[in-house]
């Protein structure tokens, strides 16, 4: 087996970034999660949004504009802000097997907690 058959390589330049088979609602595998607990994709002017929607105040996090990647294996990835009263979170997110992988690192503006980073898994909603 050649070393990229396991690693991937960079993309080649020019290559367009494709996230029309990932637009929609994705759902958390994990039914007690404290964060996210599902997002939307959709394409607006050309610009990927995602929403997010927590589990706990506030329950609708609004939308932000994604920056699209694409990842040595050629799955789509992307990062995103969120900038919340209380927390502010930036997620790395690619794809793996059909799922998207967000891990959130957040930080918190009071003080009182320590610096958090949160992996879940989403799968799509039919």
């Amino acid at each position: 087996m050649e070393r990229n058959e396991l690693y991937g390589h960079q993309p080649e330049s020019g290559k367009i970034i494709d996230f029309t088979p990932v637009l929609g609602t994705w759902i958390n595998t994990n039914t007690k999660t404290r964060w996210i607990e599902k997002f939307t994709l959709t394409k607006h002017d050309e610009k990927i949004i995602m929403h997010a929607y927590g589990t706990q105040s506030p329950k609708d996090w609004g939308e932000t504009e994604v920056t699209p990647f694409v990842d040595n294996l050629n799955e789509n990835a992307f990062c995103a802000r969120y900038e919340l009263d209380s927390v502010e979170s930036l997620l790395a997110a690619n794809m793996s097997k059909g799922l998207w992988v967000i891990a959130a690192f957040l930080t918190f503006k009071d003080g009182n907690q320590p610096n958090f980073l949160c992996r879940e898994f989403y799968y799509r909603l039919d």
